[in-house]
């Protein structure tokens, strides 16, 4: 019985020090993907250092370089600014990095950043909707352009059958005119 407990206890003892070195193990793989990936960035090569970085970023977090990488990885987004999908996802990137990671150094560097971003979006939405306002009022705009053409012709038309009435009412004048004359005789 001894020799089952003490067999059980060593197995314990022997797992827990080997999940404990693949853990280290698995930090310093993290450590260096996150110096190649910055060795890449240097050497102008953003498309490693992306697909480095969303490797780190999606494996188990690891403090000091799964929000580095985070960090990082958002700074090469903001180029796809104009994509919204592009600027979503390094919203996404940024609030993880906020939730995650709420004492770290690169939190406090993409906050003011963070801000900004809000605010831009804020402003891309009221953009939006004075294009929609825009829009509506080219429509309206057209449309009363196309009523103002048509009194306008209505009016022309008026215009003429006034004058055609008035010239009748002048020559109804004139002929009453020459019935009296004609009358006083």
């Amino acid at each position: 019985m001894r020799r089952l407990v003490t067999a059980v206890l060593l197995t314990l003892l022997l797992t827990g020090c080997s999940l404990r070195n693949m853990q280290i193990f698995s930090d310093l793989t993290q450590k260096g993907k996150l110096s190649e990936a910055i060795s890449a960035m240097d050497k102008g090569n953003e498309l490693a250092a992306t697909k480095l970085l969303e490797e780190i970023c999606a494996s188990e977090n690891v403090s000091g370089v799964t929000d580095e990488a985070l960090f990082r990885l958002s700074m090469l987004g903001l180029r796809q600014y104009k994509e919204p999908e592009g600027m979503q996802l390094v919203q996404k990137r940024m609030e993880r990095l906020r939730t995650e990671f709420p004492t770290s150094e690169w939190t406090r560097l993409a906050w003011p950043l963070m801000e900004y971003m809000n605010s831009v979006e804020g402003v891309r939405g009221d953009l939006r909707a004075l294009k929609l306002r825009n829009t509506s009022l080219a429509k309206d705009n057209r449309e009363l352009h196309l009523a103002n053409q048509q009194l306008q012709g209505t009016n022309q038309s008026l215009t003429k059958e006034n004058k055609e009435i008035k010239e009748r009412i002048d020559k109804l004048k004139d002929l009453d005119v020459e019935l009296e004359r004609k009358n006083r005789r």
